[in-house]
């Protein structure tokens, strides 16, 4: 029988002998100390000492010096004996350090490092406290540290391999030793049982962590392709491409991605579970597809931690037939000659290789006969070969009676191959320095291709000057497509078309004369550079292209450069002929390749393209 009950025993005993003694009936105040329990005494143990667990008010106490202390558990008449601490119905009791099946084993209780002192199990700071491994079944609670549903457990610090196995925590050399759980290659990193425990740790960096951590930083980045299809009765990767997880960063050892479908139509495999391998990014997801089983467009959701990402997968009949969506592009320009590719899109992956018949109207180019689009592939490309120049046409293409088609235009192959200052204003129609300072510079693209002026250089010199000293660099983003235009401009730039970009204060024009020059980011400041694509002067300028332009246009006017050789400056402004038709024409003398405009019109990027 344990202390605490035995001594609730005997009080009771003797409580049964003075009423038998004294009738029930005895008056007298109690004496604390007399040996004999009496009217408001809970103990009396015939003392009136202090610590005794009987104090000098004959109530009970426990004392404070108890279990694995200096003067109490493990001495000869206390823990540690036979009858006490450290048998197996004593030490762990609800009055003793520990829970009920804690300290009291042949190795606890009542030794100098045992169940009881500042550091050990059931202390404020020890193993088992709201600051310990964390988790309600952990170290300290009623299973223990060092059983076999301890540390270590699923809902515990750390993974299946980490604190609270066989050789953990709660070992005869107990948690916290050189080889417990807490150790460096423990998976609390920090120790099961100390304030700073599991509880706070585990899932960190450098712990094992979840159940899909194990040490790694990676989350959920994506589920791609965001729509993809899979055909029924088959089991394997989505097609026309195979939808897969992919990580922020490589795992170092396997993640396990979870992935649900909203439909029995689309089951994932393996219980939905997809693997990363460690050492990888991406897993593919694999599905079984049964278009009779539920709806036939699943959503399919891919949870990590707290991430998630969705994509669609619709399932398609076993035999389900495709048709035409589309040809891309929706417009083809280009010079006589010149190839270009032409893809044919279906509304869905092919059951089967499918033939699609070709064609062009209005002998605008040629295509060949037939394009096959591969089996579980949804398109094909084929060559489009320009005709004769200034011919516009359709290009089609033809399966089981239906048809789509794209526009086709044949242009004259460009007379200028390069960017070209296509209009410049060194001043604007306000008077004063507001309107000094109104500059702008279009750049035109008559080529038939996108060109990269991104890093380029704008320069400008004045007008008798030995260098160029004036510079701008062009972000680097910075694109002119075929055709188009791209507007520079200074900060006090006033007009109404918005600049692609803006060179601040670093040049400052003069109105009377001058020269702008364009070209990649190697130009040098020198007066003669191999690299410069194209160059302006006017004015009093005495280095322009070929010839300067010794005249400059009114306040309200501009520089523009011709669209052909027969540009004026009737036919380049309002609704005159060359008004929309680029400006390409570039002879390297500047006096013959710009007109004045009364009325200047800078366009930019996202003004319409002009073909010559």
């Amino acid at each position: 029988m344990s202390w605490s009950s035995r001594h609730l025993l005997v009080p009771l005993s003797a409580v049964l002998l003075v009423l038998s003694a004294c009738g029930g009936g005895d008056d007298k105040s109690p004496v604390c100390g007399n040996g004999i329990i009496e009217s408001g005494e809970a103990c009396d143990d015939g003392n009136r000492v202090e610590g005794d667990r009987c104090n000098n008010s004959c109530q009970v106490t426990t004392p404070t010096t108890d279990a694995g202390t200096n003067t109490d558990a493990g001495t000869e008449t206390d823990a540690g004996t036979d009858q006490d601490a450290g048998t197996e119905t004593d030490a762990g009791t609800e009055q003793d350090a520990g829970t009920e099946t804690d300290a009291g084993t042949t190795t606890d209780a009542g030794t100098e490092t045992d169940a009881g002192t500042a550091t050990d199990a059931g202390t404020e700071t020890d193993a088992g406290t709201t600051t310990d491994a964390g988790t309600v079944t952990d170290a300290g609670t009623e299973t223990d540290a060092g059983t076999e549903t301890d540390a270590g457990t699923e809902t515990d610090a750390g993974t299946e391999t980490d604190a609270g196995t066989e050789t953990d925590a709660g070992t005869e050399t107990d948690a916290g030793t050189e080889t417990d759980a807490g150790t460096e290659t423990d998976g609390g990193a920090i120790d099961a049982g100390t304030a700073p425990d599991a509880g706070t740790d585990a899932g960190t960096e450098t712990d094992a962590g979840t159940s899909t951590d194990a040490g790694t930083t990676a989350t959920l980045s994506a589920l791609e392709p965001a729509a993809v299809f899979a055909r029924s009765g088959t089991t394997g990767e989505t097609i026309p491409e195979s939808l897969s997880v992919t990580l922020s960063a490589e795992a170092t050892t396997d993640v396990v991605v979870q992935v649900a479908s909203s439909s029995p139509s689309v089951v994932v495999a393996n219980n939905g579970q997809v693997t990363v391998p460690a050492g990888s990014r991406t897993a593919a997801v694999i599905v079984t597809a049964d278009d009779a089983a539920g709806s036939a467009k699943a959503t399919l959701t891919a949870t990590l931690g707290g991430d998630s990402r969705t994509a669609t997968v619709r399932v398609l009949g076993a035999t389900e037939a495709a048709s035409l969506a589309y040809l891309s592009p929706e417009t083809v320009s280009l010079s006589s000659g010149q190839t270009a590719n032409v893809t044919v899109t279906l509304d869905i992956p092919a059951a089967a290789a499918t033939v699609v018949a070709l064609s062009t109207t209005d002998n605008v180019g040629t295509v060949p006969a037939t394009v096959t689009v591969p089996a579980n592939e949804i398109s094909a490309k084929f060559a489009f070969t320009a005709g004769a120049s200034g011919s516009t046409g359709t290009i089609v293409a033809t399966l089981n009676g239906q048809s789509v088609s794209a526009q086709a235009k044949v242009t004259a192959a460009p007379t200028t191959n390069h960017v070209v200052i296509s209009e410049f204003a060194a001043a604007g129609p306000a008077s004063g320095a507001t309107g000094d300072n109104d500059e702008f510079v279009e750049l035109y693209n008559p080529t038939n291709e996108e060109v990269n002026i991104g890093g380029w250089k704008l320069q400008y010199k004045k007008a008798v000057d030995g260098t160029y000293t004036g510079s701008y660099t062009l972000p680097t983003t910075a694109r002119i497509a075929a055709h188009g235009f791209f507007l520079l401009a200074r900060d006090t730039y006033q007009g109404t078309v918005t600049p692609d970009a803006k060179w601040g204060t670093g040049i400052s024009m003069g109105a009377g004369g001058g020269h702008v020059r364009i070209g990649p980011n190697s130009l040098t400041a020198s007066l003669t550079d191999p690299n410069v694509v194209d160059k302006l002067g006017w004015g009093t300028g005495d280095n322009g292209e070929g010839e300067a332009i010794t005249s400059t246009p009114a306040k309200a006017g501009s520089f523009e450069r011709k669209a052909n050789a027969g540009s004026s400056a009737a036919t380049m402004e309002g609704t005159g002929a060359d008004a929309a038709k680029g400006n390409s024409y570039d002879t390297d003398v500047n006096s013959a390749d710009f007109i004045l405009r009364t009325t200047r019109n800078p366009q930019n990027k996202s003004s319409a393209l002009e073909v010559p």
